[in-house]
C-alpha cells in the first residue's frame, strides 16, 4: 500500500530530483561529447553571432563566404535563418571574447561554436528529456517506464544528432515539449491552470518561433490545448503576455535587417528554392515526399527509428484512458509537421541523415507511446506475449540508438546524393573507424 501511495505521489509531483539530474546529465554528456564542425546551416547562424558580438551589426558581410544559407538586401548579406538561436548564442560568444586572443584563432572559433551549441541546443534538449519524463509520469507511466521512454527519445531518435548541431530544429522541439509539459503537468485534470503557467508556456513558444518560424504550428495547437485547462480569457491574456517579449524582439530584428517587422529573411534569400511554391518554398503536399520522409531508407523517420510506430497503438490507448486532449494535441503537432515537410520543394532537407524538418515533432510521437505503458493500458494479458512484445520494442530502441550514435559520431550531415545514408555512407565509415569526417570549418575562408 505504501509503495502504491508513493507511486501516485510521484506521478503528481513528477520524477525525483536525483533521477531528473541523472537523466539530464546522461543525455547532456552524450550531446556535449560531439563537435560537428561547420556547415552552411550552422555557419549562417554563427556568422550572425560573430557579426553582432565582434562588429555590432546584423550584416554578415565579413563572414558570408562560408555559407550559402544567406539573404542579400541592398548589397549586404544577412543570415537567412530566424534569429533566435543566434541571439541565444550571443552571450556565449561575447563571454568568450574576454578570454581569447584577437582575432580569434581557428581553434578558438571551434571552441566557441561547440560551446554555443552545447549551451543553446544541448542544454535545452537535455531539459526536454527530463520534461518528457515528468510528462510521462503525469500521464500514468511508472517511474521506470517513463525513464526508459525519456532516454529512448533522447538517445534513440534524431534528437541525439540534432542536439549536437547549431540548427534550430531540435531546440524548438525541446521548447515545444517543455511548454507542453508546463501545461499538462500542472494541477490535476479538472483544475484550472494558473496565469503563471500559461505565461511561461507562452514565453517558451514565443522563443521557439523566434528560433524557427515553423514553431508557430505547435504554438497554435498548444494554445488550443490550454483552452481545455483554463478559461479562454486567461489563456489568451496570459499566453500573449508571455509571448509578447519574444515577438517584439523578432519584429525589431526583421525591421532592422529586412525593412519591416513582418518581412521574413526568406524574401531576400539567395537560394532559388525559397522563391518557389506558393509561399517561400511551400507548395502542395507531395505523396512521394510522404514516403520519403516517413518510410524510405533515404530520409524515412521510421526507417531508422521503427519503434516510434508504437505511437499508433499508444495513441489509441491514451485516448481510451481519458487523455483525449493530450492525445489530440500530440497527434496534431506531428501531422502538421508532416504536412509542412511534405509540402516543401526541398522536402529532403539538404544534407541530412533523416527528415530534419520532422525533428521538432518527434517528442510528441513519444508522448503517444506513453499510452502503452500508462496504468490501466490494455496490453496483452498473456504474460509471455507481453514480455515478448517489450523485448522486441526494447531491441528496436537499442538498434535505433546504435544508428543514432553512428550518425552522430560520423557525420549527421550526409550529402544529398547519397540515397541510403546509413547503408552507403554512415555504417561503412563507422566500421572502418572513420568518425568526425566533416572537414568544413565554422570559420570564413581566408580569415586574416
Amino acid at each position: 500500500m505504501s509503495a502504491r501511495v508513493d507511486d501516485e505521489r510521484g506521478t503528481a509531483r513528477g520524477p525525483g530530483r536525483r533521477l531528473a539530474i541523472a537523466v539530464f546529465v546522461t543525455v547532456l554528456v552524450a550531446y556535449g561529447y560531439f563537435y560537428q564542425a561547420g556547415g552552411w546551416n550552422q555557419n549562417s547562424r554563427f556568422d550572425l553571432v560573430r557579426a553582432i558580438v565582434e562588429d555590432g551589426t546584423l550584416k554578415i558581410d565579413r563572414f558570408e563566404k562560408n555559407t550559402g544559407d544567406e539573404s542579400k538586401r541592398d548589397g549586404h548579406y544577412y543570415s537567412d535563418k530566424a534569429p533566435g538561436l543566434s541571439l541565444l548564442a550571443v552571450p556565449v560568444w561575447g563571454a568568450a571574447q574576454l578570454v581569447i586572443s584577437q582575432p580569434p584563432s581557428a581553434r578558438a572559433l571551434a571552441w566557441g561554436a561547440w560551446t554555443s551549441t552545447v549551451v543553446t541546443v544541448g542544454v535545452p534538449s537535455a531539459l526536454a528529456v527530463v520534461a518528457l519524463l515528468a510528462l510521462a509520469r503525469r500521464l500514468g507511466a511508472s517511474t521506470g517506464a517513463a525513464t526508459a521512454l525519456a532516454l529512448a527519445y533522447g538517445l534513440g531518435t534524431l534528437a541525439w544528432p540534432y542536439a549536437t548541431l547549431l540548427y534550430g530544429h531540435q531546440l524548438i522541439g525541446a521548447l515545444m515539449l517543455i511548454a507542453f509539459a508546463v501545461l499538462a503537468t500542472g494541477p490535476p485534470s479538472g483544475a484550472t491552470l494558473s496565469a503563471r503557467r500559461l505565461a511561461g508556456a507562452g514565453a517558451l513558444l514565443g522563443v521557439a518561433v523566434v528560433v524557427e518560424y515553423t514553431a508557430a504550428l505547435a504554438a497554435v495547437v498548444l494554445a488550443a490545448y490550454a483552452l481545455t485547462r483554463a478559461p479562454w480569457r486567461r489563456v489568451v491574456v496570459a499566453m500573449a503576455a508571455g509571448a509578447v517579449g519574444p515577438g517584439l524582439v523578432l519584429a525589431a530584428y526583421h525591421a532592422a535587417a529586412f525593412g519591416g517587422p513582418l518581412t521574413l529573411p526568406y524574401e531576400f534569400s539567395t537560394q532559388p528554392h525559397r522563391h518557389m511554391g506558393v509561399f517561400m518554398g511551400l507548395g502542395a503536399p507531395d505523396p512521394r515526399a510522404l514516403w520519403g520522409i516517413l518510410g524510405s531508407s533515404y530520409r524515412g523517420l521510421f526507417f531508422a527509428a521503427p519503434w516510434l510506430l508504437l505511437a499508433i497503438p499508444g495513441g489509441v490507448l491514451l485516448w481510451r484512458a481519458g487523455r483525449r486532449a493530450e492525445t489530440v494535441a500530440a497527434a496534431a503537432i506531428f501531422v502538421l509537421f508532416v504536412w509542412l515537410n511534405a509540402s516543401l520543394v526541398d522536402w529532403q532537407g539538404g544534407w541530412a541523415m533523416g527528415p530534419r524538418y520532422l525533428v521538432p515533432a518527434i517528442p510528441f510521437l513519444v508522448v503517444l507511446v506513453v499510452g502503452l505503458v500508462a496504468r490501466g493500458a490494455a496490453t496483452p494479458r498473456a504474460p509471455r506475449l507481453r514480455r515478448a512484445g517489450w523485448v522486441v520494442a526494447g531491441l528496436a530502441v537499442v538498434g535505433s540508438a546504435y544508428l543514432m550514435l553512428v550518425g552522430t559520431a560520423v557525420k549527421p550531415e550526409v550529402p544529398t546524393h547519397v540515397r541510403a545514408p546509413f547503408g552507403d555512407y554512415l555504417l561503412p565509415r563507422w566500421s572502418r573507424g572513420e568518425v568526425a569526417v566533416s572537414t568544413q570549418s565554422i570559420d570564413t575562408a581566408g580569415y586574416p
